[in-house]
């Protein structure tokens, strides 16, 4: 079995987000979505009810919960699928997988207060990773891990699931270079050649996701 694996809370992103996903791939895996709000959700996506906590950084971390869903593709809302996907699932074998942020190489610095001025509280250590497209079989000992000092980790990592996955020693596989970039960190270039585009701050500025289509629709018309 191959899962496509959404999470939806609060209202930052719509029903359509999800049911673009699902449209785009052709309704041909299995789809589950987490959610708050099941409401306008394509009718062949399967739901998991969970509730959503305010200011909760590591709401993907919870999703480590799931398995015996087969192979599981986990995919943000604010990715733009550029080219078929089947091949994604071929990454994942006994470690779970995730994206290496080779846009940036961070190492171990630290989040300043000037990085984010919108939000003082994130002072914390910085990650290589971004958990946007992420593959697993069985990934129940990352949430174990979670689970036993909850209230610790969500302190020590402010900037939340993208630093504790990358800070507490898990084994992940990376994504090839290739396949993920960053629209809103190289450049704001379109780059058909990758199959997945993150539009990396996309609930804060809607502006990119106009960017990027309108140089898709440059690329396709030439």
């Amino acid at each position: 079995m191959k899962t496509i694996l959404t999470l939806k809370y609060g209202d930052k992103y719509s029903a359509d987000a999800v049911n673009s996903i699902y449209e785009h791939t052709e309704g041909k895996y299995n789809y589950v979505c987490v959610t708050d709000d099941p409401k306008g959700l394509h009718p062949d996506i399967g739901i998991i009810y969970m509730e959503h906590e305010p200011n909760d950084n590591m709401e993907k971390i919870k999703l480590f919960q799931l398995k015996d869903m087969g192979t599981i593709l986990y995919l943000d809302l604010d990715i733009r699928i550029q080219k078929n996907i089947d091949h994604l699932f071929d990454y994942c074998h006994n470690n779970p997988v995730i994206v290496y942020t080779w846009w940036k190489d961070k190492g171990d610095k630290q989040i300043s207060i000037h990085d984010f001025p919108w939000q003082p509280e994130f002072v914390g250590p910085l990650s290589n990773y971004n958990s946007s497209v992420m593959l697993w079989k069985d990934a129940t000992h990352i949430w174990k891990h979670y689970n036993e000092y909850p209230e610790t980790y969500d302190v020590k990592y402010p900037y939340g699931d993208d630093t504790f996955l990358y800070h507490e020693g898990f084994t992940f596989e990376h994504l090839p270079k290739e396949e993920v970039y960053a629209f809103n960190t190289t450049g704001r270039k379109y780059r058909p050649d990758y199959t997945i585009c993150l539009l990396n701050g996309l609930d804060r500025n809607p502006e990119i996701e106009k960017e990027y289509d309108e140089l898709c629709m440059h690329q396709v018309g030439h």
